[in-house]
């Protein structure tokens, strides 16, 4: 071979190997393993211990997220010091029945350990927030002798991280990222796996101001297929073997590429890691492959420390518009608004705003329900409701932070007569431009009727001499969260609405007033929701479904509205298929179901 044959030889094999050992300047990979001692493991220390040298093999610098039980383990806390300087620790927030004591806050005992109003800071009162929090942090700093600047955990509300930010100075948090209906946990709408600053009022929706900043950096766990990711969570960096398709590590190495390699973006980041909650030899299998294919990629591997610090000193004011595409489906995402589009098929399948001024379900109210559900405010949600798709069918969309593009003539009633967006006629173009405030204010919607106990004596003619001397007016609420379903409810065919016509004198509330529901004063629905009301009790008391279905019948409603607030939940008393009916939307304090009349 002459000396040209030999240099050009050597050349193709630099440009195959360089990708393995250069550093990518703005693409980044954070390995975050959550620790937990649950009763089902005998031996965490030996579990941690596993997951340990397996990182440390690959010499990867990784965050380690440990549950107050993990602190207070000896074993566990050992081992954890005895890690490499590279390695960083933080908190993981999962509330536990040791934590609760520590902190002198009752324990929501709820049946499993894992769900929402137990697990979550968000189950628990604000005061009760600040108590487990600085009890878990004094925990670790007695242990290790400094503060955790990372935190995580599935959900963490924004109240708590606001507080943890102002206090302990935190600047990163793991979140789950969309996931429908994933272990009863909803968090459904946020940026699409993809890095963002929160908002001081709510954690799933990116701040539009800087006032509005929570200074804390949030990344994601488990993210998810753009396309088939969006219909089932279990298409991502998670749990890819459970798939119909039983994919193996090269789909994780494709999910993996896809988000750390910047493209038309700013950066690119993913987080990969696994739990520290299973056996030993769990970590040498699926887990040692992925992190081979970590360790090889030109991507940064940095903590979340790290990552937050570069985070926050290249992006200094507000969260950068990102756009992820891949499989004929493009998910782009600003500060203002979120949007998905099939490609392939020429349809906007999911559309979201990012109000300001809209806090989350729980920022005030602990969340007394089992499941979790955070619903940013949609347009269209077609895995929810697949009629609300948008079927474009021609050109191209284009994006900007605050407005998006479409090539039509036309625009569906949904678009045009949602009070959440604002739209032009540019040419055979309408330009949408998404709502930065909500319609309501930050406080909800409050209106003034006749008191609880005057509403009570109006139903109860024997009691109609003491409204003379007992006639009064109260001011009673509605959550920013109910009004989405009605303004949902508004865009809807028309027809009748089925409500509950019940009271409830001893519901307790943690907002300024009483939340109309209890007074079952009920008119605010027809004024905002658009459609005629039937009132009826009995209908969803009845123990026969048979009975039940046949007065659904009769009442004509085409629409079922139930409200739920704390404790207090409408429900109906047979499943879907007896009623005949299904689900076409929900948030948490929502559902409209539609019947088939």
């Amino acid at each position: 071979m002459g000396k040209l044959g030999l240099v050009g030889s050597l050349f193709c094999l630099i440009l195959v190997f360089v990708p393995a050992f250069a550093k990518a300047a703005n693409e980044f990979i954070t390995v975050v393993n959550p620790v937990r001692i649950p009763y089902y493991l005998s031996d965490p220390v030996a579990s941690l211990q596993s997951e340990y040298t397996v990182v440390n093999n690959y010499q990867i610098p990784a965050t380690w997220l440990l549950t107050y039980d993990a602190i207070n383990h000896k074993g566990v806390a050992n081992l954890a010091k005895k890690f490499s300087p590279s390695q960083e620790l933080g908190i993981f927030l999962e509330i536990t029945p040791a934590l609760a004591t520590a902190a002198q806050v009752p324990y929501h005992q709820s049946g499993s350990w894992h769900f929402a109003n137990s697990i979550f800071l968000s189950g628990y009162a604000q005061e009760e927030r600040q108590k487990l929090i600085d009890t878990v942090f004094q925990s670790f700093k007695s242990t290790f002798g400094y503060y955790p600047v990372s935190v995580g955990a599935w959900w963490v509300d924004s109240f708590s991280l606001q507080y943890m930010h102002d206090k302990y100075q935190v600047i990163a948090n793991l979140g789950c990222a969309d996931q429908f209906a994933t272990d009863n946990y909803q968090i459904w709408g946020q940026y699409w796996s993809t890095p963002f600053y929160p908002s001081k009022i709510h954690a799933a929706i990116p701040a539009a101001t800087t006032d509005n900043k929570i200074g804390v950096v949030t990344i994601q766990w488990a993210s998810r297929e753009p396309r088939q990711g969006y219909y089932s969570s279990i298409y991502s960096t998670q749990d890819y073997p459970n798939t119909n398709e039983k994919y193996d590590t090269s789909y994780f190495a494709k999910l993996v590429q896809l988000y750390t390699t910047a493209g038309p973006n700013k950066f690119g980041q993913i987080t990969v890691g696994l739990e520290g909650d299973l056996s030993p030899d769990s970590y040498q299998g699926e887990y040692s492959k992925q992190l081979a294919v970590v360790s090889n990629l030109a991507a940064q591997k940095v903590t979340m420390k790290d990552f937050a610090q570069w985070y926050q000193s290249t992006f200094t004011d507000l969260s950068p518009a990102h756009t992820i595409s891949a499989d004929g489906v493009t998910w782009y995402q600003s500060p203002s608004y979120r949007i998905g589009v099939d490609t392939i098929n020429y349809k906007i399948i999911d559309l979201r705003v990012y109000p300001q001024n809209y806090p989350e379900p729980n920022y005030t109210w602990p969340n007394a329900d089992q499941n979790l559900r955070i619903y940013i405010p949609s347009i269209i949600d077609s895995l929810q409701n697949k009629d609300e798709a948008w079927d474009y069918r021609q050109g191209e969309i284009n994006f900007s932070p605050e407005y998006f593009d479409v090539p039509v003539s036309a625009l569906p009633a949904r678009i045009k007569n949602s009070p959440l967006l604002r739209y032009q006629t540019i040419g055979d173009v309408r330009r949408i431009s998404p709502a930065d405030i909500w319609p309501v204010d930050l406080g909800g919607l409050t209106f003034s009727d006749w008191s609880l106990e005057t509403l009570h004596l109006f139903r109860s003619p024997k009691q109609w001499p003491r409204l003379l001397t007992s006639l009064r007016r109260d001011s009673y609420w509605v959550s920013q969260a109910e009004t989405e379903g009605l303004y949902r409810l508004k865009l809807l065919p028309p027809g009748k609405v089925l409500v509950y016509d019940s009271e409830c004198l001893q519901c307790s509330w943690y907002s300024k007033y009483r939340p109309a529901v209890y007074a079952a004063s009920h008119h605010y629905i027809s004024d905002l929701g658009g459609h005629p009301l039937v009132f009826n009790q009995q209908i969803f008391t009845l123990t026969d479904h048979g009975q039940a279905r046949s007065m659904l019948d009769k009442s004509g409603a085409r629409y079922v509205y139930l409200v739920k607030y704390g404790d207090y939940v409408q429900k109906l008393s047979f499943s879907p298929g007896d009623w005949g009916i299904k689900l076409i939307f929900e948030n948490a304090n929502v559902q409209i179901w539609q019947t088939d009349n």
